[in-house]
């Protein structure tokens, strides 16, 4: 793999230090958004703080709270349909930009050689339509939402690997009003044209930090 792996609890004051003046894989759509927006100017004062020392700078919007809630649900759903045995409590730093990181939902134990991120869908008519994105572009980097590729593709980056598994999750009203249950991987290829152009703009976005912050810039 193009990473280490650390081995950490999610959530824990050890995995918030790990973050904490890297870039992650679920905010480099914020990286790559352009300069002049809310969330680009916010991600970067952020990093600007942390590199100053402060801590907890990073907030945890509303909307992460149903995933948060179900997330333990979907790991033992998939590791029971799948039969493959994963592990959760993980955290990758990239072996070539140490401000390079990510904590991936899932990745495939005992070798390390797949990896996953989950979404708990709220409503059930969502988990379908990203189910039928997923099978309509099988095979194509289009298989996930717009707003979840960049995520997708850091992972893919950090690791080597040709490919990350999505996955969506779903419990609670179906829509005929009974109970269900459900879950669906897609397997995302690599988008090198994405990665490449990620590169380039987490680069930019490293050395006006550290400019900013007034320190030297990492490598």
């Amino acid at each position: 793999m193009d990473c280490r792996i650390i081995q950490v609890e999610q959530g824990s004051d050890e995995w918030l230090d790990l973050r904490r003046t890297r870039i992650t894989a679920s905010r480099l759509a914020d990286v790559c958004a352009k300069p002049d927006t809310k969330r680009y100017q916010k991600y970067r004062q952020e990093k600007v703080l942390e590199l100053l020392g402060h801590k907890a700078v990073e907030e945890t919007p509303e909307w992460a709270s149903h995933g948060k809630e179900n997330e333990p649900r979907a790991l033992a759903g998939y590791d029971y349909k799948y039969e493959q045995e994963i592990e959760h409590n993980i955290f990758l730093i990239s072996n070539k930009y140490d401000w390079l990181a990510a904590s991936p939902d899932l990745m495939h134990t005992p070798d390390y050689d797949a990896g996953g991120e989950v979404k708990c869908r709220a409503l059930y008519k969502n988990y379908r339509q990203f189910r039928q994105m997923a099978e309509h572009f099988k095979g194509n980097y289009r298989c996930i939402p717009p707003a979840d590729r960049h995520q997708v593709q850091g992972s893919i980056w950090l690791t080597g690997f040709s490919y990350w598994w999505y996955i969506n999750y779903y419990i609670g009203d179906d829509l005929e009003g009974g109970m269900t249950q459900k879950i669906h991987r897609v397997a995302v290829p690599r988008n090198q044209q994405l990665i490449d152009k990620m590169e380039e703009r987490c680069l930019i976005f490293m050395k006006d930090v550290y400019e900013r912050a007034g320190l030297t810039p990492a490598k």
